[in-house]
């Protein structure tokens, strides 16, 4: 037995009039565009995205509900929506290709198994998450319930979510491995699937609150297997990279590239972790909590980068297509902007270099209070459209037994900002800097040993830094390594050079307009 609910092609008149509603819908409830980094739906929410490529496209799949609200309510998620791109960065809205099914519809995934797609997601039975429930299709846009018949449980009725799949050649014949919230399955087609057993993990790890698996991957000899969840050291949610030799596992901690991405203190902004295998690379995908509204987003496209064996999030080449413009970048007229700061500024040849010599301690096992230097592009940029800001950095010790620190700092109202800096003690630190009286950091999210985004700096070389702001998010890499996703609070359009105990210099400076 087997119900459908499908997405047909509709008339063009039928376009004409939902695209008015649409945009008079959309107008009345953002007043503007509905910009993101990197995209979301006209109208309503989106959460839980997944990415296929398929012959030349990509499909990017999420949970979709026609409200936007928080606290989020359950009982809104009954439809999938989809969106597509040639390039992986201009996205156009497909819509919801599964609308008012009869149950709750909950993160996905989809692959191929022979001539057809098929995708799975959580759901549940009464008020219980209990259920992966399937569906097929010729073509990615028309999808068929395959019926409860195929509906898979855990035999003791415990929570099961949303199964990334693995296949391997086995007798000549392909085998296909699931890798689901509550544990492993198996299939001989990839369309009927059975219960196998609980992940066997080699640690006894206390992760709080939910254990999430959400992307799996063979990459050489290894297969990575990355785990959601509220782990030590992280305040919020967090992906970990397990890995293993076989399929089956047993998985153990990707130490010291545990944390694949997350943040360890209150707030949060990039979330999730899965992979998009093209013809030719392999991609990663997250998405984004907009912290100033009800707003799931998808973000820019990753690159996976296998450093010395161990899994990192990287800058995709192919993100170079949301550059528009190139924007003029004036460095002579940098200026200060913090009153009594023990440090100096000078512009040569295209370069900044800002100067920020230790204050005087007691004793050389404690420095004492850092001292930092802030100097400000003069100019604004306009951040309307979006904005990707490249360049070099490098930082010098003011002397051997010190730690410098160098970053970037997004001017916002009322004579403060959002800062990264990164630490030559193996450090990355985002928060607040105050120059309302003397210069202030306050840290938000730190990185440091155990993650596998960028921890600091090396003192004495040159960096390059990348940003992709849109929307009051932005993105941060480091030599083409992703840093964090952060967010900023009503930016002024200004970005500025900041130096902790040391001599930063900054060139080779460029800015483009987004193109999106």
């Amino acid at each position: 037995m087997s119900c459908n609910w499908s997405h047909g092609v509709p008339s063009l008149l039928t376009l004409f009039i939902l695209t008015a509603v649409i945009i008079l819908f959309s107008a009345s409830i953002f007043c503007g565009t509905a910009q993101a980094l990197l995209y979301r739906a006209p109208v309503g929410s989106l959460k839980d995205n997944c990415v296929i490529w398929h012959d030349g496209t990509f499909y990017l799949f999420t949970m979709y509900r026609r409200e936007q609200q928080i606290p989020d309510v359950l009982d809104q998620w009954h439809h999938v929506w989809l969106a597509t791109s040639t390039d992986g960065v201009h996205w156009k809205d497909v819509g919801p290709v599964i609308e008012d099914a009869p149950f709750l519809i909950f993160a996905m995934r989809v692959w191929k198994a022979g001539d057809r797609f098929v995708m799975n997601h959580g759901s549940f039975t009464g008020n219980k998450q209990d259920v992966l429930r399937f569906w097929e299709s010729p073509d990615l846009v028309h999808w068929t319930y395959l019926g409860p018949d195929y509906d898979v449980r855990r035999p003791d009725g415990a929570r099961i979510d949303h199964m990334s799949v693995l296949t391997q050649e086995e007798d000549g014949k392909t085998a296909y491995y699931g890798y689901a919230v509550g544990g492993m399955l198996r299939s001989d087609d990839g369309v009927k699937w059975s219960w196998v057993m609980d992940y066997p993990l080699t640690d006894d790890m206390n992760v709080r609150v939910v254990q999430e698996p959400g992307g799996i991957e063979r990459i050489d000899d290894t297969v990575y297997l990355l785990v959601g969840g509220f782990f030590p050291g992280s305040f919020n949610y967090a992906v970990a990279t397990y890995i293993a030799d076989n399929p089956m596992g047993p998985f153990s901690p990707d130490y010291p590239a545990f944390r694949l991405n997350g943040s360890s203190g209150r707030n949060l902004v990039g979330i999730w972790a899965s992979f998009c295998r093209t013809s030719t690379e392999l991609l990663m995908t997250n998405y984004i909590l907009d912290p100033g509204g009800a707003f799931w987003w998808h973000p820019p496209l990753k690159t996976a980068v296998v450093d010395d064996g161990h899994l990192r999030m990287g800058y995709w080449k192919g993100n170079d297509a949301m550059k528009g413009p190139e924007l003029g970048v004036d460095l002579s007229g940098c200026e200060s902007t913090a009153e009594g700061v023990n440090g100096s500024m000078r512009s040569v040849k295209g370069r900044v270099v800002v100067n920020a010599p230790l204050r005087p301690h007691l004793r050389w096992l404690n420095s004492g209070e850092p001292n930092l230097g802030l100097e400000m592009i003069e100019e604004p940029f306009g951040m309307d459209k979006g904005l990707v800001l490249e360049g070099t950095m490098r930082v010098v010790p003011g002397n051997h037994v010190t730690f410098p620190a160098i970053g970037l700092c997004f001017e916002e109202e009322g004579q403060k900002g959002t800062a990264v800096l990164f630490g030559t003690c193996e450090q990355t630190d985002i928060g607040k800097l105050d120059w309302s009286g003397q210069l202030r950091f306050e840290s938000q999210d730190r990185t440091g040993f155990g993650c596998a985004t960028v921890a600091g700096i090396p003192a004495k070389q040159s960096c390059h830094f990348r940003i992709l702001f849109r929307a009051n998010i932005f993105e941060c890499y480091l030599n083409d390594l992703l840093v964090q996703t952060w967010f900023t609070d009503h930016p002024t359009g200004r970005i500025g050079f900041v130096v902790q105990d040391g001599e930063g210099t900054f060139g080779n400076v460029r800015a483009w307009e987004m193109d999106l």
